[in-house]
Order: C-alpha cells, then sequence, then structure tokens
C-alpha cells in the first residue's frame, strides 16, 4: 500500500508540473450580426418572394497564449430567411452553424516569420475593388507565411488546397503563391506570382460532387462552383472530362499616396489554366485583366472614378477561352450588381471577368455628423464575341451562370446606387440601400429568351442593421 502511495503522489507531481507549465489562454470574441429587410426584383425573372427578412451572425473567437501565439475559430450562422424551411420556420431547430475560419497563428523563434496554417481567407494582393482571381471572401485551407526583411520589403508564401477527394487519386487541386509588398514614402507595389497543379480527375470530380447528396449536401453554397466556372471555357463539362493540368497567374498592383488627399491604384493580372481537351474541343483558359481607380478626399466626400476592363473570348467555342481564368472571382464595383453590399444579389456578376466598366462614385458624403452616403453611378459593358451567344445558349451549363451574367460586346447595364449608413450608437448602425439597374442586352443577338435576363429592369431597396463588437 505503502508503495502505491508513493507511486500516485509521484504521478500528481508530474501531472502538477505539467499543467502549471501551460500558460493560461485569453478568450476574446469580436464579430458582426447582421439583421435585414429588403425588396427586390431580380433581372433574372426570379420567382422567389420579393421581400425577404435575412440575419447573419458572424463571431470569431480568439484564443490568445501570447503576442506570437493565437488559435482563431470564425463561426457563422445564416443567411437565414426568416420564415425558411431550413430551420428558421417558427418551431424548427435546424443546423445553422458553420465554421468559416479556423486557424492558429504563430511566429516562428529567432526567425521572426509569421505563419497562419488551417481554414482561412486568402486573397490576390489587390489595391482597387476589384481581385479577379481569388476574391477576400476566399475561404481556403492552407498554409501561409510572411516575413518582413525591413521598413520597405516584404515576402509572402502561400500554399492553399482548394479541393480534394481522398476517395479516389489524381483529383487534388493544389496553388502556390509568391507575392512581394514593397512600401516606400507615400506609395507601395507588390508584385506576385500563383501556380496551380490540377489533378486529372480533380474537376471532374468536384463536378459530380456538386450534383450528388453526399458528401456535398451543401455544395452549392460552397465556392466549388465558382472555380468550376471560372476555370473552365463555356461548355466545358458538356462533352466529358479533360486532363491533369496546370494553371499559373502573374499580376501586380500598387498605389500612389504622395499627394495626399490625392489618392491613384492600379492592379493588373495575366493568367492561363489547360487542362488539355476533350475531343471535341480545348479546355483552355488564357486571358488579363486591368483595374483601376482615383480618388481625392475632401471633408465632406470622396468623389471617385473607377473602372476595369478584362479580356473577352473570342468567336470559336471549341478553342478554349479567352477570359482571366479564376478561382474565386469576386468584385465591389456596386453593391447591387456585383459583390459590394450586404445582400449580395450580384445581379451582373459576383466578379467581372469578361466584361468592362467605369464609374463615377462620390463616396463618404458626410453633411451630418453620424450620418453618411455613398451615391454612385455605373456603366457596365461585355467584352465577349457576339457570336459565342449561340453556343452559350445551346450548352450553358448549371456552372456557367454562377460567374453571373454572361454579356457580349453588344450587351450593357447602367446602375445608379445610392447608400447611406446611420451610426445609432458607437456599435451600432443601420444601413439602407437603394439601388436600380437597366439591363440592355441584344435583341438581335440573344433573341427574346436569355436566361439570365428575362427583365430590362432590377431593383432592390434594403434596410439592414450592423452590430460590431
Amino acid at each position: 500500500m505503502k508503495r502505491i502511495m508513493t507511486l500516485l503522489l509521484a504521478a500528481g507531481l508530474v501531472f502538477g508540473a505539467t499543467a502549471g507549465s501551460a500558460k493560461a489562454v485569453e478568450l476574446t470574441a469580436n464579430g458582426t450580426w447582421q439583421f435585414g429587410w429588403s425588396w427586390m426584383e431580380s433581372a433574372g425573372g426570379d420567382t422567389s418572394d420579393t421581400f425577404k427578412a435575412k440575419q447573419r451572425l458572424r463571431t470569431q473567437f480568439n484564443f490568445i497564449a501570447s503576442e506570437d501565439l493565437k488559435g482563431v475559430l470564425f463561426t457563422e450562422i445564416g443567411n437565414g430567411n426568416w420564415g425558411g424551411s431550413d430551420g428558421w420556420a417558427t418551431g424548427t431547430d435546424g443546423k445553422q452553424i458553420k465554421v468559416r475560419y479556423a486557424y492558429v497563428d504563430w511566429v516562428v523563434p529567432v526567425a521572426d516569420i509569421k505563419v497562419r496554417m488551417g481554414l482561412q481567407p486568402i486573397a490576390q494582393p489587390a489595391y482597387t475593388f476589384n481581385r479577379p482571381v481569388m476574391g477576400k471572401s476566399y475561404d481556403v485551407a492552407g498554409i501561409t507565411a510572411s516575413y518582413q526583411f525591413n521598413d520597405m520589403v516584404g515576402l509572402t508564401l502561400a500554399w492553399t488546397r482548394p479541393y480534394n477527394d481522398d476517395d479516389t487519386p489524381h483529383n487534388s487541386i493544389d496553388t502556390f503563391m509568391l507575392a512581394v509588398p514593397v512600401t516606400g514614402e507615400g506609395w507601395s507595389v507588390t508584385p506576385y506570382g500563383m501556380y496551380g497543379a490540377i489533378g486529372s480527375d480533380a474537376m471532374q470530380s468536384a463536378y459530380d460532387g456538386l450534383h450528388n447528396s453526399d458528401p456535398w449536401e451543401d455544395a452549392w453554397g460552397s465556392d466549388i462552383k465558382y472555380m468550376l466556372a471560372g476555370m473552365l471555357p463555356v461548355g466545358g463539362f458538356t462533352y466529358g472530362d479533360g486532363d491533369s493540368g496546370n494553371a499559373w497567374w502573374l499580376g501586380i498592383g500598387g498605389e500612389l499616396t504622395m499627394f495626399d488627399p490625392f489618392r491613384v491604384a492600379l492592379d493588373f493580372v495575366y493568367g492561363s489554366v489547360d487542362l488539355g481537351d476533350n475531343g471535341v474541343m480545348d479546355l483552355k483558359r488564357r486571358g488579363w485583366a486591368i483595374s483601376a481607380e482615383a480618388s481625392y478626399t475632401l471633408d465632406f466626400v470622396t468623389p471617385t472614378l473607377r473602372g476595369w476592363y478584362s479580356s473577352g473570348d473570342d468567336s470559336d467555342p471549341y478553342d478554349g477561352s479567352e477570359r482571366l481564368p479564376s478561382l474565386r472571382s469576386i468584385s465591389e464595383f456596386t453593391n447591387f450588381g456585383y459583390d459590394g453590399g450586404w445582400y449580395d444579389a450580384d445581379q451582373i456578376g459576383v466578379g467581372s471577368n469578361g466584361q468592362w466598366g467605369i464609374g463615377l462614385h462620390f463616396d463618404n458624403i458626410q453633411l451630418i455628423e453620424d450620418l453618411k452616403h455613398d451615391l454612385r453611378f455605373s456603366y457596365i459593358q461585355g467584352t465577349n464575341n457576339r457570336a459565342m451567344a449561340d453556343f452559350y445558349q445551346l450548352v450553358g451549363s448549371d456552372t456557367t451562370g454562377t460567374e453571373g451574367v454572361y454579356m457580349t460586346n453588344h450587351d450593357k447595364a447602367w446602375e445608379i446606387d445610392f447608400d447611406t449608413k446611420y451610426d445609432i450608437y458607437k456599435n451600432l448602425a443601420m444601413h439602407v440601400e437603394l439601388s436600380y439597374i437597366k439591363f440592355d442586352m441584344d435583341e438581335a443577338t440573344w433573341g427574346n429568351d436569355y436566361k439570365y435576363v428575362k427583365d430590362d429592369d432590377a431593383y432592390k431597396a434594403g434596410i439592414y442593421l450592423t452590430y460590431k463588437f
């Protein structure tokens, strides 16, 4: 008995010493909780209700061990449509909590290299409203490492795995990115490059997964659909599978602020992806995009001129696509036609590839304390050859439309946005978004039955409350 007591005492001392060496973790939380009531008439002939009441709760938990080590868990509830059958109707209890980010930040001792590993937000370097390859809401698993050589030059490396079905071989997609941010007094520039390795079965496996309930119950809510649409030409899956492939992008962006309050920013990127051919058409896509903005900040308003141009498809649908390939294209050019608002209506497109546009925007109009307005006038036109319209109508699949409205160089749209933000409290704001889009899809090109634009007009009126903490 004495021997047993001695062993228990020794074990207690060991475990006590181990527990004592672990540092206490500080837990903090921040988030954005949004509630919205909106009226929308879609140009796509949407048969859903015009009025919707929604909420979305995003909460980030930070588990901080020290200034060099922390873990982050980012959860999201919603978007939830009040009264919806997926857990928002009276008496229901749906599974609504989703994990958006889950990663660890840590600093390599001595070397001062910052590392982030896990499910995280990764975006291409950008200084304007446009991220045509990887948008800022692109959530992907991977590892990023960054190092600051001095006050002027840094280095960022990233490996991501957007897709992998471990049931079969040769079906993963991996990307490797290198960026070199350089910052001077009143200016900054970031050249970058990215390579993508695509397994021979990866694209087909991802496509098949979108149409099976197991294991992709909510796959159409994921970024997989955008990746498929952004990496393939129109009709890429109509005639069968392709081969393993390679993708690459080269880009550069920068801004000039030395003449403050005047600011100029520019982004350019060129990319290519080649998946061979499927016996009927080339599964290739290569193109480019350039975007720019110039603003002058006054005390009561910031007038800004914004614009972009991206390459479009030529008249031959079988030689691949001449649009820029993308993993998750995001444009915040406007808040109704694109992804710049809370409603995420994306009437023209999530991204802006295959289009060009220009806008005169008046941001941060403030004549009364705690009350701000944005007024934006925008024009958008397609860059795809009009000869592609017949082929698009013939083979356009359910992955094609995820990039948005396919616009030829004979199609155009005008958009007007007037947004208001009122700070009720320091952490609570009310937003009012009013938008109108006038489409002019060329009837001689499309006839009168284009799938994604049934009506010439689209409008949105929304009231949203945002609690930030």
